[in-house]
């Protein structure tokens, strides 16, 4: 074996051990994601590994293919260090469903978005199973 193969040989190991990482921590990403755009809510200690848990119950994160999964986990490496490549809206699009999904799942809407309240998880949201609410049932109209 000569030197350039070897180092050609060490860079595949090297990408390759980086993409198992970044393909074994989906859930840890997608726990940092939720935990970054939740830093200013009141959150209780497992609200996310809760609602990450439910999510692989329904199936959830099966929507997300490899490709996808991947897409996300590097996207987000490459945001953690302040880079902004291309498909990053996509990116965003991704990060902003997943986030919706979860704040659905807890009652942050119903408490009328009050940041200073603690939000705890009510249950994973699937708009099939859980029942049809009226969101102007909470607000007080004065006259």
């Amino acid at each position: 074996m000569n030197r350039r193969s070897f180092i050609r040989i060490s860079s595949l190991a090297i990408l390759a051990a980086i993409a198992g990482y970044f393909l074994l921590s989906f859930d840890k990403v997608v726990k940092r994601i939720l935990v970054k755009d939740s830093e200013a809510l009141d959150l209780g200690d497992d609200v996310i590994d809760r609602f990450i848990a439910d999510a692989k119950k329904e199936y959830f994160w099966d929507k997300f293919s490899f490709s996808k999964k991947m897409f996300i986990c590097v996207q987000h490496f490459l945001f953690s260090l302040g880079l902004k490549v291309k498909y990053h809206h996509k990116y965003m699009q991704y990060r902003s469903m997943i986030t919706g999904q979860f704040l659905l799942s807890t009652d942050f809407f119903l408490n009328k978005m009050d940041t200073k309240q603690k939000v705890t998880y009510v249950g994973f949201f699937n708009p099939y199973k859980t029942g049809c609410s009226n969101p102007f049932s909470s607000l007080r109209f004065t006259a």
